[in-house]
């Protein structure tokens, strides 16, 4: 567990996909209360560490399953974004039928904290490359999620009822 002060407002805790467990908090927060709600969430985080996959030196991850490095022809992040331009595609275009409105463009980009996320107004969609190393429905699902805030631009019960009548079983991806 690796704790970061900083100055922010609220304390964060988040898990890599590489298992790390990462808590955000507060300059001045004791340390006695960031314990205190690791501890709340201990069955959360033994849930997401589950789910993660450690990598060993001489394999990469790719849709789940893992592969030797021997096997790539480029280096790993040109091999993950020309996966992820195909595959994304694809689900954004198995998917906008139900939303019923443009996507004006699709970024594919390294992002820290959020699998993805969508400007409604300009209908754009922005993927977080390191999807490709999760298994197929899960980023399924993070594509719906994004679509479906072109409809409904927050997480109210009518969103995630909209995701629900697509995805029925959405949860267990989650």
């Amino acid at each position: 567990m690796k704790i970061i002060r900083k100055n922010v407002r609220n304390l964060t805790l988040r898990i890599t996909s590489e298992g790390e467990v990462i808590i955000t908090s507060p300059l001045k927060m004791k340390e006695e209360y960031i314990l205190s709600f690791v501890k709340t969430k201990q069955k959360w985080i033994d849930k997401k560490l589950s789910k993660c996959k450690k990598i060993p030196e001489d394999k990469f991850l790719y849709l789940g399953n893992f592969y030797d490095k021997s096997e790539l022809k480029e280096d790993l992040y040109s091999f993950y974004y020309k996966k992820a331009e195909v595959l994304f595609g694809e689900l954004i275009d198995k998917y906008i039928v139900y939303v019923n409105k443009p996507v004006t463009k699709i970024r594919i980009k390294q992002m820290k904290t959020r699998w993805g996320s969508c400007n409604y107004q300009k209908g754009y969609i922005n993927l977080n490359i390191e999807l490709m190393k999760k298994e197929i429905k899960f980023i399924e699902y993070v594509v719906l999620h994004e679509l479906a805030h072109l409809i409904h631009p927050n997480h109210s019960k009518e969103f995630y009822k909209f995701i629900e009548s697509i995805m029925p079983n959405f949860r267990e991806y989650l």
